[in-house]
């Protein structure tokens, strides 16, 4: 167990995102660093792609994923001589004493790799005019001759020496491959290709020599500008014509239909840029194109927080405009009953509340935060238009005959919304029949409290987090948090959570030495752990950063994962974060049980009529319904709003209860069985398909 922590820990500190933003603090010393170049190189192909690159692709060696700078908190320590010397005696004893062991590892390939390459690997390829491709990566050896042994040990060979280009061609491949090294930098780069020429490779590394980034920086730039990540880069432009030739006719044209055809470019990385770890997948849609399905976000994150949150969740509502765009393009799509359903259910919402969604839209929005800090949980709404925000709680309070009463709390003013449950909407004689323990549950409403500030709604469950938030003096401006101290753009995020774990940049710094003298051990060489910084020393932060975004700015979208040290830190060490994972699962899935109960219990309401009829039929004729008076008694279709049918079975006056689909997605019924009572009265029994938690107790089995 103690062998896999280590384990753990060594893909834990492959990629390290922290960023300096405390205070110095009295134990930081001065740390002796690193004055050579670093032992694993930086790559170079990206700096010098060619412009007709259709993929891009970094394969991280592994020593820059563990121990290699790469713009984060353990810089000072990964920089530091002490370690540096440390990780190249590890290297050695790996070379000496574990790859000549270890059958896989002796193959010659990959001992090329562990012994000779000392930088990641790069990857590019193009389609046209012809595909080629070419690996680009950095080698410890510094003449042609070493070079040459190197390729006779992989058992091959140049059909000439390397020429005043180095340039040279191996003999005997499947394929033209060439290659290019400089034994002054160790720099190879190897082009292979059906048509790949001498000529060709001349041209191309001429062609190489860029003034200007290539176009694959800009998303790079957003998911790994150490170079010492894993990176994907795809021109989709480049990618049609290709996918012309081996798609499937029906399935190039469905994805074009989706977009496809839009997009510019996509990346997919696990790496650090802007101080954090990352783990991205983004895609460019130029500006101005119609992105269909898919709206754009500008958030303006000005709410205040009392102190750094502990964590937040952002989300964004869209326009009226985007609303009715959105709309026109979902109904277009669906069937002709479907598009009904949707007027109906607008219709039905705008009876209920007296407003309309598109009124509701307009006057709120589009940042909504749920914010975790000193003063409590709480939650910030924006609003769009407050002379409508006003209006819209004066028709809501006229429909519902429910409107929020007003309190001066220390010269400040409060409001109280008291919403009556579900249940306490039910017919009087639905309620007859409900259990004591119902009648009490049916008492209890829902309470909603807020005040406004500035152009904000702050909203909580009770009163005394709205006291404290203002006693407290809010004054961390949300978004300056977030692009400040988390290092995430939340300007176009439709969803953000972010939040701080604690002491994990120390912890884990601590066993990336214990990994270190485990490797020693393994590689039989002995290495210097006493002359090695503390974390302290190194004045590491106490929190660090976790989160999750997805963005739909213009160009970029995105969704990415952020975090300080390492990946799994999302998935274990969340801290206050995991309170915004709980709200999400607890909350959505009651709001989604909440409502389908409110539909089951029209269906109830909509039954009260038969039952009222089969129990005064019984009275009047000894005997239940027969077929023709159980037909009258029943509603055959489009019973409700949320019922298809209420149909009484004859000879038994079961009464039968059939849901829309939308309520129960695979079809539900609920069932009201009468029974006659030695006394001659009816009661009534009640089970049901569909799930016991969006039924009433007494329905459930």
């Amino acid at each position: 167990m103690r062998r896999f922590r280590y384990v753990a820990a060594f893909a834990a500190l492959a990629i390290l995102g922290c960023s300096r933003d405390a205070d110095q603090s009295p134990h930081a010393i001065d740390v002796e660093l690193w004055q050579d170049e670093m032992p694993i190189r930086q790559p170079w192909l990206r700096e010098n792609l060619p412009d007709q690159s259709l993929v891009y692709a970094r394969v991280p060696h592994v020593l820059g994923l563990f121990a290699t700078p790469k713009g984060n908190v353990l810089d000072t320590g990964l920089r530091s001589k002490v370690n540096v010397e440390n990780v190249q005696k590890i290297q050695q004893g790996l070379i000496d004493n574990v790859f000549s062991v270890v059958p896989l590892l002796s193959e010659p390939e990959l001992r090329l790799v562990q012994t000779h390459v000392r930088s990641p690997i790069e990857l590019s390829a193009t389609f046209l005019p012809a595909p080629a491709s070419l690996i680009a990566a950095t080698l410890d050896i510094d003449s042609n001759a070493a070079f040459d042994a190197v390729l006779e040990e992989l058992g091959v060979a140049l059909t000439a020496p390397l020429d005043a280009q180095n340039i040279g061609q191996i003999g005997g491949a499947p394929m033209p491959l060439l290659l290019q090294f400089d034994a002054g930098s160790g720099r190879l780069l190897i082009n292979t290709g059906p048509s790949v020429t001498a000529e060709s490779f001349g041209n191309l590394i001429a062609a190489m020599n860029r003034d200007e980034p290539h176009r694959m920086r800009a998303l790079e730039s957003r998911i790994d500008t150490s170079g010492q990540g894993f990176f994907l880069w795809v021109d989709a432009q480049e990618a049609i014509p290709m996918m012309q030739m081996f798609v499937p006719r029906e399935q190039f044209d469905e994805l074009m239909e989706l977009g496809f055809r839009k997009v510019d470019a996509v990346a997919l990385g696990w790496g650090v840029a802007n101080g954090k770890g990352r783990i991205s997948l983004a895609a460019d849609i130029p500006t101005g194109d119609d992105r269909g399905f898919i709206p754009y976000v500008n958030n303006d994150l000005s709410a205040h927080s009392v102190g750094d949150p502990d964590a937040l969740m952002v989300a964004s509502i869209p326009t009226v405009e985007e609303f009715r765009r959105l709309e026109a393009l979902a109904i277009a799509k669906m069937p002709a009953a479907a598009a009904d359903e949707w007027s109906e259910g607008k219709q039905l919402v705008q009876e209920v509340t007296g407003v309309t969604l598109e009124e509701m839209l307009a006057a709120v929005g589009p940042e909504i935060l749920v914010i975790f800090d000193r003063a409590g949980d709480y939650v910030a709404i924006r609003l769009r238009d407050p002379d409508l925000w006003d209006s819209v709680l004066e028709r809501i309070a006229a429909a519902t005959g429910s409107s929020p009463e007003t309190r001066k709390v220390a010269g400040n003013t409060y409001y109280h919304w008291s919403i009556p449950s579900a249940i306490d909407q039910l017919d009087d004689k639905v309620r007859a029949d409900l259990p004591w323990f119902g009648e009490l549950w049916a008492r209890q409403r829902d309470h909603l409290y807020w005040m406004r500030d500035g152009d904000f709604l702050y909203t909580a469950s009770v009163p005394q987090i709205l006291f404290d938030r203002v006693a407290m003096q809010p004054e961390t401006n949300i978004g300056q948090w977030l692009s400040q101290r988390q290092r995430i753009d939340a300007e176009h995020a439709a969803l953000s959570i972010s939040g701080s774990s604690r002491k994990l940049p120390g912890r884990l710094y601590a066993i990336y030495i214990e990994l270190l003298q485990i490797l020693a051990d393994i590689g039989q060489t002995d290495i210097d752990v006493w002359s090695m910084p503390s974390a302290a020393q190194l004045d590491l932060p106490e929190l660090g950063t976790v989160g999750f975004t997805v963005s739909l700015g213009n160009p970029t979208l995105a969704a990415e994962f952020t975090f300080e040290n390492n990946p799994a830190e999302l998935f274990g060490s969340l801290g206050a974060v995991a309170a915004v994972g709980v709200i999400a699962a607890i909350a959505i899935p009651a709001y989604q049980d909440y409502s389908i109960r409110a539909q089951v219990s029209t269906g109830l309401n909509l039954s009260a009529a038969a039952k009222a009829q089969i129990t005064e039929y019984y009275s009047s004729n000894g005997r239940f319904p027969g077929a023709a008076d159980a037909e009258r008694m029943s509603i055959p279709e489009n019973a409700g709003p949320f019922v298809w049918s209420v149909t009484v079975e004859p000879d038994t006056g079961v009464i039968m209860i059939e849901y829309e689909e939308f309520v129960a997605t695979t079809g539900g019924q609920l069932f009201l069985e009468p029974s006659v009572e030695e006394s001659g009265q009816i009661s009534w029994n009640c089970w049901s398909t569909l799930s016991d938690k969006h039924i009433p107790a007494a329905c459930r089995q």
